[in-house]
């Protein structure tokens, strides 16, 4: 268990997380699957953008799992990185959207449209096995 630190060579930034175990945690950015499925990390993006070879990475301290929110929280305050959207340490698992949030999301996101070439993609990765009722008996109304 520790606190580990992504620091970019190129503009400095840096991104401080936690992992219990650390090496698992660690590995997952060297992982192709990871680093394709979690784009909407901000700290993934760059490590796309910018390669591994463009960072590197710090471990800063080890700890236990009573202690590893509160250290992470300590590294946070203290070094302010860009690439951490939140300002608070831990996971954001179970967060929920304020209502005004939600709204805003809304708003946004009427009126948007899937291009064809998506629809068609979504409609193909829906078929076969991928479908819901693949496999399942359903009863016919009469």
């Amino acid at each position: 268990m520790g606190i580990y630190c992504w620091e970019n060579k190129i503009n400095n930034k840096m991104y401080v997380g936690s992992g219990d175990p650390l090496y698992l945690r660690i590995s997952d950015y060297y992982q192709s699957w990871y680093l394709k499925s979690k784009t909407n990390l901000y700290i993934v993006r760059s490590l796309n953008k910018y390669s591994l070879n463009g960072f590197n990475i710090h471990i800063l301290e080890d700890s236990n799992s009573e202690n590893l929110i509160m250290c992470e929280q300590k590294w946070i305050d203290l070094i302010n990185p860009a690439y951490n959207t939140n300002p608070i340490a831990g996971s954001t698992k179970g967060y929920t959207h304020t209502t005004e949030a939600k709204e805003k999301m809304r708003i946004l996101a009427t009126g948007r449209k899937h291009t064809d070439e998506v629809i068609d993609l979504m409609s193909k990765n829906r078929r076969g096995i991928n479908n819901s009722f693949y496999n399942k008996k359903i009863p016919l109304r009469q």
